[in-house]
């Protein structure tokens, strides 16, 4: 009876360690590198090419930025909200443009952004983005939405003109706990279904 005591915690505590092993070998959200025009996100296991000639603002400080934006807005949550408040910040995964970004804030056009988004009430499902977007007064939706299937995930397309200037296409997919947007941003119609076309590039490990 001991000897069988004894030998199921032993399994016990080897599962948690192994659990505890497994969490701690889990990359985190934002993980990933940028090599040449190639990005491969270790959390969300997908490789994406940039398009020809563009250049994505370092993994280094698109990492830091988006650790200092957690940082903020979890300081800012704790004095407003207490304690046992939680904070869920948009974690960049790309940057880029055709002229290298020196950061995340960057407005030039164009330029694309990959992020990934906690899921919340208000942004659970893959179309829920865009429907946020389509309520600005400033925004037109010009296509969608309209259900795509790349790369084995179910994503939404709508791409919508600002005004004055600027369009946008935005693709989302739900991934577990997240969605993923691919942000691609353009003077005109042209160029905006030439950074959408790299959406053909998306290709996600099973």
């Amino acid at each position: 009876m001991f000897r069988t005591l004894c030998g199921r915690f032993l399994l016990c505590v080897l599962c948690l360690s192994w659990a505890t092993l497994a969490q701690e070998s889990k990359p985190a959200i934002d993980a990933g590198e940028t090599t040449g025009s190639s990005f491969q996100s270790s959390f969300f296991r997908f490789r994406y090419e940039l398009p020809n000639g563009w250049s994505a603002l370092p993994d280094d400080v698109r990492i830091g930025e988006n650790r200092k934006r957690y940082e903020t807005q979890l300081a800012e949550a704790l004095k407003t909200e207490g304690p046992n408040t939680e904070v869920f910040p948009q974690y960049n995964l790309v940057v880029a443009a055709p002229t290298s970004p020196a950061s995340g804030e960057t407005h030039q056009l164009p330029r694309l952004e990959i992020y990934a988004l906690k899921r919340i009430t208000m942004l659970m499902e893959a179309g829920d983005p865009a429907k946020m977007v389509s309520y600005l007064p400033q925004v037109k939706v010009l296509r969608g939405p309209e259900d795509l299937l790349i790369s084995g995930h179910k994503f939404v397309r709508t791409d919508f003109r600002f005004q004055p200037r600027g369009v946008l296409s935005k693709f989302v997919t739900v991934d577990g706990d997240y969605l993923i947007e691919f942000d691609f941003r353009a003077d005109n119609e042209k160029g905006l279904m030439d950074l959408a076309s790299t959406m053909q590039t998306v290709a996600f490990k099973p």
